[in-house]
């Protein structure tokens, strides 16, 4: 279809000639602009870039508004305030990731690791450290003296002061005197005295006695911290983590008595440049879910509802026989887990995995076979070295044999050598006589190396050393010799004995030379085979590791999957007993177990490897690369959990400026003279296309209504309908839980101990003492929670998301028909072809922002469905109150016994009302939820309503809807002086658009003129089949799916099998014979990226 050309401007003023929106210009190609290409791509840095380049776009718009921002006859001062509302949706969000754990499991140093640091968190190998959250997030500073940053935030006054009169009541005893269970730090007294005394160290346990709990908080040292936040700084992580250490470690060994702060922190904030949290993570080094101080448990829970990721840490020793991955930490953080539809967002790391046994970890992982080849060469290599370590012995013996033959051969050169002096002295002298064997020295007595003064045979050079006193001995003994026997010596005989000797020891030398190489040699072979053996054992070890780190990655992941089996087992027994068939599977426990991620990390390989820890001398064999630690897997995949929120705040930004660039372009482009009809045919059109968006409007009201229905409808069938069925249930096992909290003990089975059952009334039925955790609340609660978890996760992963998704559907097919029809006539009549791919645009991005909507609705779904699913016991320790008041007032002779009579019968007097009024407390607040969830439609069709009227009919007809009587002469100079500066916004991401996405230039006439799919006439729209409502893998049996029947349509009836009618074709027309168009795999305006705010828009009629 060919375009064309508009007709010249009318008398109310045009354009500049050179305006790409002059009414006679020829269109642009239709196929997207850079701005769209790059919003629809999938990396996060290319849509931060965007994002940037989108910002400084935004600012080059807003010099020519801020001159005229001032008078009322422009819109300047709206389109500002769109503009710097657009870029404060620009900001970055925050992927908060909680890292839990038992006292002792290794998160501070799977921490550490992640952050490439050897140590910055708060540690201490006597005690658990963590007492209060750290939140780690990056150091987006500059400043090079702040290299890293913390802050330490400390509790308010009034918090110290409630902590301090719970810890009096554990400390005093019944007569008013401090507990004698004090000093015993396991004893609930033990830990409030250690507590206080931590903060207050000079005071005596008498002053302590006869303090109170306001004169406590008012002491100058402790007020001056309370409610304030202690900033540090430092360019090393060790400085940093020594500042820490003063604040956040006890000085149990400190026989100081100096004040400690770790009682009073709140939170403590690090911020550093590692590289795992660039992209947004930031981890939270939760307190210990079963630690012995209930204030951390208590932390760790609050904590965990606002986490949107969520690591678990255990040692791998005990993760697989702990079945740590199954029961996750307990029940109650495994069905909250539930409640939250949180399990997707786990990640289980199993720490410590240096710590192996060969041995073991062979014979129970079935490794034999994979390792003894290698253990043979071991074993092998090992007996050679013992081998060649023999060799080395017995040359090193014949080595020191030679050397004493040497040795003799120097003495004998030393007497004859003096024997030849004597000679030149004109002396007569004689052969001296040959030593016995047995005074011959021994030469092993001697130490090696000992031999001093050594006369070289080879020196040419005389020695006086030796005097002729010291001869004279020999002489004499020489002399005593039988005459007849004895010849005296030439000097010829004298040489040729020392040339006898010289020629000896060059022999024996010789032979000590070769031994010495032989033994370098056998040397470097046992050498060799060492480090041969040491590398064998180490591969031999990395098999052991990996193998069990395989192995307890498919158990974890097993039992993972096991423990929701079972809770939904337990739920679904509970629901219907007589129906309930435990070998059919409710869901893909396989694909469960495969979405788990698992890693087996060693962080202090991990840190030796890459050169820290030198003072722990870690031996890291069975580590062959930094890889094999998995701790760059971990980091790598905690930059990975941020890509969700920051695809989904780039591409939200993105297609808001889409839609507000789009909007102003048809603004400025809105002479008031671009139509070329007559005022009459013109009236006549603006009056249909008004009518249009009456009828649209009443659309999106009846579709919101009936969204409201459905959600309604998934609520009672999922949440409310269990309340009625398990509140009698409740009600009938109150009282025996009553009783069992007071149990005899038997064989330390049984109920709870006096102390404990008093601390647990004190703290108004929550602690966490020797015996572990209790909740007495919760444990009410338990008939009704246990069998509402199922289908609470029904109502908000399936039913909810359904419902919404369906309204999405009805509201694109509403603005897909809405576009065709309103463009009808323009089209047919081939002119204002620009106005037309304007408005193509502009469909597009508002198709784009609909489809965001599940998004939005899913952010406030997810803040208010959790805690809604923690108002459960709050509302029953506020019923179970007085109870506990009455039993914790009791003293004396016979006062446990009082306490579990006043138990008893208050759950008794209450136990009718306490979980109705419960219940009823969430589902006002369920009911509450519907409400916002339908006002933020509203408040979103509302906005794109006032968008679809303004661009529409300021596109079509050229109609300043706001002016009567035109165009004031400053609105139309903003305008002209706004075109080119809208028009270069495009241009500015040309860099940034993909190679392979760039399109080829498409002639204007080869596309159709709305850019969407044509329909010969009336007669082929298409009607909705089933598959047309086709959720993707949604389970459509779960939801009340419903067709949109705009205002004034006739009825629908159901078919025959009582599903749902199709759309009668009169009241929708849909754009094509396709599937809606987030469904359609090759349609441009698919997203199911998060969501999109909504950008405040000027509006020109009311709603």
């Amino acid at each position: 279809m060919s375009i064309k050309p508009e007709p010249g401007t009318g008398p109310g003023g045009g354009l500049p000639p050179s305006s790409p929106f002059e009414a006679g210009a020829e269109p642009r190609e239709p196929h997207p602009s850079n701005l769209q290409q790059i919003a629809s791509a999938t990396s996060p840095e290319l849509l931060e870039g965007a994002t940037i380049v989108g910002l400084k776009a935004l600012e080059s718009l807003k010099p020519p508004l801020d001159a005229v921002s001032s008078l009322n006859t422009t819109q300047a001062a709206q389109w500002l305030k769109a503009i710097n509302d657009l870029k404060s949706r620009a900001k970055p969000t925050r992927t908060i990731v909680g890292v839990v754990g038992n006292t002792g499991a290794g998160k501070s140093s799977v921490i550490s690791a992640v952050l490439d640091e050897e140590r910055l968190l708060p540690t201490n190998c006597m005690r658990a450290c963590t007492a209060s959250p750290t939140e780690i997030s990056y150091n987006y500073s500059e400043d090079p003296n702040e290299l890293y940053r913390a802050e330490v935030e400390f509790i308010t006054a009034e918090d110290w002061k409630k902590e301090l009169e719970s810890l009096f009541m554990d400390l005093i005893d019944g007569n008013g005197d401090i507990s004698r269970e004090c000093a015993n730090a396991d004893t609930e007294a033990g830990i409030a005295y250690a507590k206080i005394k931590a903060v207050y160290p000079k005071k005596t346990k008498e002053m302590i006695k006869g303090s109170t709990s306001q004169g406590l908080v008012n002491e100058p040292p402790v007020r001056r911290v309370l409610g304030s936040i202690k900033t540090l700084r430092a360019t090393l992580a060790d400085s940093i983590y020594k500042q820490l250490q003063e604040y956040v470690d006890s000085k149990e060994k400190n026989t100081e008595k100096t004040m400690e702060y770790w009682p009073l922190i709140k939170v403590v904030r690090i911020f550093t440049k590692a590289k795992a949290l660039a992209t947004g993570a930031c981890l939270v080094d939760l307190p210990g879910v079963q630690d012995s101080n209930a204030a951390r448990a208590a932390i760790a829970a609050n904590y965990m509802k606002a986490c949107t990721g969520l690591w678990i840490v255990a040692p791998i020793t005990r993760a697989v026989d702990d079945k740590t991955a199954k029961s996750l930490l307990g029940d109650s953080f495994r069905r909250q887990l539930k409640y939250d539809g949180f399990y997707s967002a786990v990640t289980f790391i199993c720490s410590k995995t240096d710590d192996i046994s060969i041995i073991e970890a062979a014979d129970s992982l079935g490794l034999d076979q994979e390792i003894d080849e290698s253990q043979g060469r071991v074993d092998t290599n090992q007996y050679r070295i013992r081998q060649l370590k023999g060799q080395i012995s017995d040359l090193r013996d014949e080595k020191d044999t030679l050397d004493d033959l040497i040795d003799a051969i120097d003495q004998t050169w030393e007497t004859w050598e003096a024997l030849g002096k004597k000679l030149s002295k004109g002396k007569t002298v004689y052969a001296p006589q040959v030593k016995s064997p047995s005074n011959k020295r021994k030469r092993k007595a001697k130490p090696r190396g000992a031999r001093k003064n050594r006369q070289s045979v080879d020196s040419d050079e005389d020695s006086d050393d030796i005097s002729d006193t010291e001869m004279s001995g020999d002489s004499d003994k020489e002399n005593d010799q039988p005459e007849e026997v004895r010849e005296p010596l030439t000097e010829e005989d004298i040489d040729r004995k020392l040339a006898e000797l010289k020629a000896q020891k060059r022999e024996l030398r010789a032979r000590k030379k070769a031994k010495d190489e032989e033994m370098a040699g056998i040397r470097a072979e046992a050498k060799r085979l060492e480090a041969e053996t040491k590398t064998l054992q180490s591969e031999i070890k990395a098999v052991c590791i990996k193998g069990r780190n395989a192995y307890s990655r498919e158990a974890i992941k097993k039992d993972f999957a096991m423990g929701i089996k079972e809770l939904d087992q337990e739920a679904a027994a509970q629901q219907d007993e007589d129906t309930f068939d435990p070998e059919v599977d409710i869901r893909d426990y396989d694909a469960v177990a495969r979405s788990l991620p698992v890693f087996c990390v060693s962080s202090r390989a991990f840190q030796s490897l890459s050169g820290r820890l030198k003072k722990d001398n870690i031996n890291h064999s069975g580590f062959l690369s930094l890889e094999d630690t998995e701790v760059p897997q971990l980091q790598a995949h905690a930059k990975k959990l941020t890509e969700g929120s920051r695809l989904a705040t780039s591409r939200r930004f993105l297609n808001d400026l889409m839609q507000l660039v789009n909007s102003m372009k048809m603004w400025a482009a809105n002479d008031g003279s671009q139509s070329a009809l007559c005022d009459r045919d013109k009236k006549k059109e603006e009056a249909c296309l008004r009518q249009r968006l009456q009828q649209v409007e009443t659309d999106f009201m009846a579709a919101i209504k009936e969204c409201s229905t459905a959600l309604n409808e998934a609520m009672s069938e999922n949440i409310y309908d269990y309340f009625d069925r398990t509140i009698p249930m409740a009600i009938e096992a109150a009282v025996p839980t009553a009783t069992s909290w007071g149990a005899p003990r038997v064989n330390g089975v049984g109920g709870l101990l006096y102390a404990t059952y008093k601390a647990t009334c004190r703290r108004s039925g929550v602690f966490n003492g020797a015996s572990g955790p209790r909740d007495f609340n919760e444990e009410l609660f338990d008939p009704i929670s246990k069998q509402l978890a199922g289908g609470w996760e029904k109502a908000f992963q399936r039913r909810l998301p359904s419902c919404i998704n369906n309204f999405v559907r009805t509201a694109k097919l509403l603005i897909e028909t809405f576009h065709r029809e309103a463009i009808q006539t323009t089209q047919e009549r081939g002119s204002n072809a620009n106005g037309i791919h304007m408005l193509n645009n502009q469909l597009r991005a508002l198709l784009q922002r609909v489809t965001d909507l599940p998004n939005i609705v899913n952010l406030l779904v997810q803040e208010m469905q959790r805690d809604s699913s923690r108002s459960f016991t709050p509302e029953i320790m506020h019923l179970m109150q007085p109870g506990y008041d009455r039993c914790v007032e009791e003293r004396g002779p016979g006062s446990y016994a009082r306490m579990k009579a006043h138990m008893i019968n208050h759950v008794d007097l209450i136990r009718r009302t306490m979980f109705r009024g419960a219940t009823n407390v969430v589902r006002n607040q369920l009911q509450d939820l519907g409400r916002k969830i339908s006002d933020q439609l509203f408040l979103q069709m509302q906005e794109l309503h006032a968008r679809l009227s303004h661009d529409y009919l300021a596109a079509l007809f050229g109609a300043d809807i706001a002016k009567v009587d035109g165009i004031p002469r400053a609105e139309r100079m903003l305008r002209s002086e706004m075109i080119p500066l809208l028009e270069a916004v495009d241009s500015q991401f040309e860099h940034l658009v993909p190679k392979s996405e760039t399109k080829p230039e498409t002639k204007p006439e080869d596309v159709p003129v709305d850019g969407l799919p044509q329909l010969d006439g009336a007669d082929d729209t298409p009607q909705y089949e089933e598959a047309d409502y086709d959720n993707g893998d949604m389970d459509m049996d779960d939801v009340a799916a419903r067709s949109f029947t705009p205002a004034g349509s006739p009825p629908l009836a159901a078919d025959d099998n009582g599903s749902r009618p199709a759309v009668p074709t009169s009241s929708v027309t849909p754009a094509a014979e396709l599937p809606p168009p987030e469904f359609n795999k090759n349609n441009n305006y698919e997203s199911r990226q998060p969501q999109s705010d909504t950008l405040p828009f000027i509006k020109e009629e009311p709603f």
